[in-house]
């Protein structure tokens, strides 16, 4: 099997990282340099920001091993009619070792029967693990539910890229002879991968009116990306200001 020398595959991966980075960037600009064109003819043009809390679901790996650690998303709206919004969306979020969970996921204590071992310890470890999204979608609010709280549904499609960090998992055993302990350590790891797909995402939130040009936003989604064998799937739970130019 073919093997890239190690500089070269860095190099790559430095190179479409930094790609995948600009392409959000470049979109996310573009977007709001429409919306603002678009404000000078017409009202209701909107640009939002927000943050909250992503559910990792699916792989197993990913939905019981990692919990978030920040993240938010940048939007630029332009309405198609009185109840349908065409929106542009950047969002980012970056996830931490869930630590008690893989330690769930690995059973010490029957490590620690099965080999007859005094103590078996597991202290797991790994760089973040992030997605990253650009999508377009389509918001739909019921004009009959419009007022200071308004309902909407929303779904769209897009591109996300998927960096989920290799696991390390150093495991000591001690086991007891004649009196003296002896401790041996084993390397394990639970392999990543970085993968760029296709996704969809659907769900529904509410707008709380503010003042004439604010409203504050809170949605909840389910969103399913397309890649190769498991499918990467997480709920973002998020909210933020809305602002129309």
């Amino acid at each position: 099997m073919f093997e890239m020398p190690l500089t070269v595959y860095s190099t790559f991966k430095l190179f479409r990282k930094t790609i995948m980075k600009r392409s959000g960037v470049l979109l996310v600009t573009l977007l709001l340099a429409v919306s603002i064109g678009y404000a000078q003819q017409n009202d209701g043009v909107e640009v939002s920001l927000s943050s909250g809390y992503v559910l990792p679901s699916s792989p197993m790996t990913f939905s019981n091993y990692w919990t978030m650690q920040y993240g938010g998303g940048l939007s630029a709206g332009m309405p198609l009619s009185s109840t349908i919004t065409l929106i542009g969306t950047f969002e980012h979020y970056q996830f931490k070792l869930n630590k008690e969970g893989v330690n769930d996921g690995f059973d010490t204590n029957y490590m620690r029967d099965i080999w007859i071992f005094n103590r078996v310890t597991m202290d797991p470890s790994a760089d973040p693990s992030t997605v990253t999204s650009v999508s377009a979608n389509l918001r739909f609010a019921p004009t009959g539910l419009s007022g200071v709280l308004s309902p909407y549904f929303v779904g769209g499609l897009g591109v996300m890229r998927f960096s989920l960090s290799e696991i390390s998992l150093p495991t000591t055993s001690v086991l007891s002879i004649g009196g003296s302990e002896i401790s041996m350590t084993a390397q394990q790891t639970v392999t990543g991968g970085v993968e760029t797909a296709a996704f969809f995402q659907y769900g529904m939130g509410f707008d709380v009116r503010l003042t004439g040009s604010f409203d504050m936003f809170v949605e909840a989604r389910y969103a399913s990306g397309l890649n190769k064998g498991l499918r990467t799937s997480y709920v973002p739970i998020t909210g933020g200001i809305k602002m129309r130019l």
